[in-house]
């Protein structure tokens, strides 16, 4: 059920770029650990609100074959391309593991190649 979850909050939130959506799919005490920084739960939102006020678009593929699944946990590999009206599209691998309380996403663990917080392909929250 996780991973099916993860999809939904992917699509509607991500790829649908629906800031909206984000207290559906987040715990409140949610925290982002990613390429070594933190985000809270505040941080988080308020940078989806700035990114999709942009013109990116996003895709996303999954690795079928590297889902790992636990009552609590998943843990899995996907492509996330991102594309900015200026700029020829940018394909950053994921490697993630979040878990869920409650239903919500409490926690989300993700290492990035290439690191999209230093590429120009993709928003910085908060620099849009």
């Amino acid at each position: 059920m996780a991973i099916e979850k993860l999809r939904e909050m992917f699509s509607v939130v991500v790829v649908s770029k629906n800031a909206d959506a984000v207290p559906r799919s987040y715990h409140p005490q949610f925290e982002l650990f990613t390429n070594g920084t933190t985000r809270t739960y505040a941080e988080f939102e308020r940078g989806h609100r700035t990114v999709h006020a942009t013109d990116n678009t996003c895709e996303i593929e999954y690795d079928e074959q590297a889902w790992v699944q636990s009552p609590t946990c998943i843990t899995g590999r996907m492509r996330i391309t991102t594309t900015r009206p200026e700029d020829k599209p940018t394909r950053i691998e994921v490697m993630f593991i979040p878990n869920f309380v409650d239903g919500l996403m409490h926690r989300f663990w993700e290492l990035t190649w290439p690191n999209w917080s230093q590429l120009s392909a993709v928003y910085k929250f908060g620099d849009a």
